[in-house]
């Protein structure tokens, strides 16, 4: 059995927590899913599971944090580039 990379903290998330720096070019079968990796993303911070345009929420324990600022694509790195959180939203 391989070392877990992700964490999938609920089913109805669109974002997984990485447990490891994940490398572009990775692919990650985990958990019955498979996630090709795009960009490197540091320990800790999140992995988009399912495709995000622009408006649609971040979901991490079932629960809306924030919205994605522009599309984001599965494999790609979710943070403060590509997201802003609910309670600090000035955007209309």
């Amino acid at each position: 059995m391989s070392k877990r990379q992700v964490l999938f903290l609920h089913p109805n998330d669109n974002i997984a927590v990485c447990l490891t720096d994940i490398a572009a070019g990775t692919t990650i079968s985990q958990d019955g899913k498979e996630i090709s990796i795009k960009e490197n993303i540091p320990r800790g911070h999140k992995i988009c599971t399912r495709p995000m345009a622009k408006g649609d929420g971040v979901i991490k324990y079932g629960e809306r944090m924030g919205h994605a600022t522009k599309p984001i694509e599965i494999g790609c790195h979710v943070h403060t580039h590509n997201v802003l959180g609910d309670r600090l939203s000035t955007e209309e």
